[in-house]
């Protein structure tokens, strides 16, 4: 029978266009970690609808599904914070609010196309 469950070891690496020499190893999210993310925004639109503020809220949302990427999908990048050579901790979402917005786009761009599988061509055609 086939295996269907997700391989947390596959890995892509991309070169950085934003940051010369500066890449990260990426891999896809679980079936059951796009639930949560989708919990996360789901969560955000019944709230929305309550009298809250809905640009504030909206932007913590897209806030909190970022770093949840970033946190589980980079698995290694040679991307520094400082002179010193600390490496950036995408666990700590301090770290990724120092990203320059460039680099945090692409990363950002990188991981919603790895991620996005109704627009994957590549698999079952």
């Amino acid at each position: 029978m086939p295996k269907a469950i997700s391989n947390t070891s596959d890995t892509q690496r991309f070169e950085l266009k934003s940051c010369p020499e500066g890449y990260v190893v990426v891999r896809r999210l679980t079936y059951g970690e796009k639930l949560q993310r989708r919990a996360m925004v789901s969560n955000f639109k019944i709230n929305a609808g309550k009298g809250k503020d809905f640009s504030g809220e909206m932007n913590l949302v897209n806030e909190q599904a970022t770093v949840f990427d970033f946190q589980r999908c980079i698995i290694e990048h040679n991307l520094e914070k400082d002179d010193e050579g600390t490496a950036l901790n995408f666990a700590n979402i301090a770290d990724i609010r120092l990203l320059d917005p460039k680099v945090g786009e692409e990363i950002d761009e990188l991981l919603s196309k790895l991620n996005n599988f109704e627009d994957d061509d590549s698999e079952g055609n």
